[in-house]
């Protein structure tokens, strides 16, 4: 029926399509891990595209809020160096 030969032909191309099949799979499932580390990279990024955004907007409402907070503070501290002046003139 079969020769010896080509049993052994048969034989090594089912080997190779079974070769084959499993390097396909394995491409496969390399390109899906890759695939789900780029989705991971990217949500990562607008993570700390967002955290970033937060920080200058803190940063910036700080930046804000020091001009009128120093001029405040240099108003106390004159009003005080008043005070210590008068009491100081009253003494003697």
């Amino acid at each position: 029926m079969f020769s010896p030969s080509e049993i052994l032909y048969l034989v090594l191309s089912f080997c190779v399509l079974w070769l084959t099949a499993a390097l396909f799979w394995f491409i496969w499932q390399a390109a899906q891990i890759l695939r789900n580390v780029n989705s991971a990279v990217d949500e990562a990024r607008e993570r700390i595209e967002r955290i970033e955004h937060a920080i200058t907007g803190i940063r910036s409402r700080f930046d804000s809020m020091t001009a009128p907070a120093s001029l405040l503070f240099e108003g106390a501290k004159k009003l005080i160096e008043f005070a210590v002046d008068k009491r100081r003139d009253r003494k003697d």
